[in-house]
């Protein structure tokens, strides 16, 4: 029993010395700088389309040491005043930070018509298309695509020499135009996640915008030959091969 005080006087410095200890961090914590971000309220889930309004937002305070590169990624809450009104792009679950991606808005204007070399010019060629033969959400602007037109709808054309002329080429056999960019489709000029996040709704689908090349004042001669079976055909809505994007 003589060794009981001793062991209850160093049980009482360990509860004191961890108290100390805990109000010390405390304090620390609270005197860390922090950077704070745009959250949402965890009880609210906006869905992609809302607007963002200052009742369902909430700071999110992030030590600076640990922000790393959130910076480039995620809303500051001092520029809340900014983005209240703004549609969001994906539905942002509650305790989810705002994302610069989330409040992607639609391009305005058709993205052509940077110099190149001398002499060559950039042109936005309109190309009818056939939206039953592809899945239009899944065609964004930026691919490359190229058109396919059937022999037997395009009529017989005069034979050309070689392997791979007209003559060579067995019945029904296709033509194959391209690749070439595409700038929208209808008055898509981005993804259709992000339209439908501004609530614009996509019109004239069958209508796809392509980039061209007119060098000296002459069509290139992938975008002459398409213009020129197009012409054969009166213009009826083509089918579209979609090439692989690049990773």
């Amino acid at each position: 029993m003589k060794g009981m005080p001793g062991i209850i006087i160093a049980v009482a410095l360990g509860l004191t010395g961890a108290m100390l200890n805990y109000a010390y961090l405390a304090r620390k914590s609270r005197d860390v700088e922090k950077v704070y971000f745009i959250g949402i309220k965890p009880e609210v889930t906006v869905t992609r389309g809302d607007r963002l309004v200052e009742e369902n937002l909430v700071p999110v305070g992030i030590p600076r040491e640990n922000v790393g590169s959130l910076n480039d990624f995620a809303v500051r809450f001092e520029k809340r005043d900014a983005v209240l009104g703004m549609n969001v792009s994906r539905t942002l679950p509650g305790g989810s930070l705002l994302l610069e991606e989330d409040l992607k808005t639609p391009p305005q204007t058709l993205d052509f018509g940077k110099p190149t070399a001398e002499g060559v010019e950039e042109r936005a060629m309109w190309i009818p298309v056939d939206t039953k033969t592809f899945v239009p959400s899944l065609v964004t602007p930026g691919d490359q695509v190229s058109f396919v037109f059937p022999r037997s709808r395009i009529g017989s054309p005069t034979p050309a020499a070689g392997a791979d002329s007209a003559a060579n080429r067995p019945a029904g056999s296709n033509d194959i135009i391209g690749p070439f960019k595409i700038l929208s489709l209808g008055n898509r000029l981005g993804s259709s996640e992000v339209l439908r996040a501004a609530k614009i709704p996509q019109v004239q689908e069958n209508v796809m915008t392509i980039s061209v090349t007119v060098r000296n004042g002459q069509l290139e001669p992938k975008a002459e030959k398409l213009l020129t079976l197009l012409r054969a055909t009166n213009f009826r809505q083509v089918s579209i091969l979609l090439h692989p994007r690049e990773r």
